[in-house]
């Protein structure tokens, strides 16, 4: 089926393995997502779009799913070479234009956050210390329509995985996820500070539900993800990950019934292999859950000096 959308495969030291990025043929021609930021995958970029015939300078639009440094990293190399604009959420504004002072401002929201959960791990947020020198930068919000290979595709906010996720859906039924939807892994929602610094702490597990919710009502013929193979039934797969949900609150209560209280306490119980500053991500994952489980009415939580401590709430009847 011919649908002007080829996949360029570009390697990571992840465990995804590998970070897709996309070429959509026509006018204008346009790159989704570009790979990380090193030598090798600017290669392959290069290499994957040599492929259907294209270079970088004949890029006239590049799409970012999201701001993550695995699929922003090309960004400047291409549009330095092309003149290309730039497409992205508007809640990636402040991380765009303000550079070094969201950085600092992220660095302060994790160190709060592990404080809170009872941690001491360090999370420095790597991906907002570059200098972006992004130009033409044109920022959507949901509902908006871009042009992009001879068709109009509508986007979708879909927060969850990060702040500044947006989903592409065409006229036909394609849909360019990013890591919104991955048929392989299920994408962390991580905990990051609110697009307004004066809002509350964001709550992105309850976001990603609400943001799948509506991506399956959606009647898609494929979706092409971030990572992994493009695919279909995006019901099933959505299905499928909110049942993982429920089994990792079950996994929580119980390390609450064995005496946990504390985010910190509960990370070690389910992951007990993280270490480093990646025990952030089990934070998170934890936090999103105890977030949802909050919602329903199972789990509360309360300060203790410095440290949320979290107990069940006794069934009723």
């Amino acid at each position: 089926m011919q649908t002007g959308i080829e996949r360029v495969r570009i390697e990571t030291p992840y465990p995804e393995d590998h970070v897709n990025a996309y070429l959509i043929l026509g006018d204008p021609i346009t790159l989704v997502d570009s790979g990380l930021p090193f030598p090798k995958s600017l290669v392959q970029l290069e290499e994957g779009l040599a492929r259907h015939g294209v270079r970088f300078a004949d890029i006239e639009q590049i799409v970012v799913t999201h701001m993550h440094l695995d699929h922003i990293g090309g960004v400047s190399a291409v549009q330095r070479a092309s003149g290309a604009r730039v497409v992205v959420s508007e809640a990636a504004r402040r991380i765009v234009e303000l550079g070094e002072e969201e950085h600092r401002r992220f660095d302060a929201f994790y160190a709060a956050f592990a404080r809170e959960a009872g941690s001491d791990v360090r999370w420095e947020s790597r991906i907002w210390m570059q200098k972006y020198d992004w130009r033409d930068v044109v920022y959507v919000r949901d509902g908006d329509v871009v042009r992009a290979g001879g068709r109009d595709w509508r986007v979708m906010y879909v927060p969850g995985h990060s702040r500044t996720d947006i989903f592409m859906v065409d006229p036909d039924g394609h849909a360019i996820a990013g890591d919104h939807l991955l048929p392989t892994i299920s994408a962390n929602a991580f905990v990051e500070p609110p697009v307004d610094p004066s809002a509350a702490r964001p709550k992105p597990l309850l976001d990603y539900r609400a943001s799948m919710e509506r991506t399956r009502a959606l009647d898609l013929v494929r979706v092409y993800p971030g990572h992994g193979d493009p695919f279909a039934d995006h019901r099933a797969l959505i299905d499928r990950r909110f049942a993982e949900h429920e089994s990792r609150c079950v996994q929580i209560r119980q390390a609450l019934a064995e005496g946990a209280t504390t985010v910190a306490e509960i990370t070690r119980r389910l992951f007990p292999k993280l270490e480093g500053p990646v025990v952030m991500l089990g934070l998170s994952e934890v936090q999103g859950h105890l977030d949802l489980m909050e919602s329903r009415g199972e789990v509360i939580s309360a300060m203790d000096g410095g440290v949320r401590r979290w107990m069940r709430v006794p069934s009723v009847g």
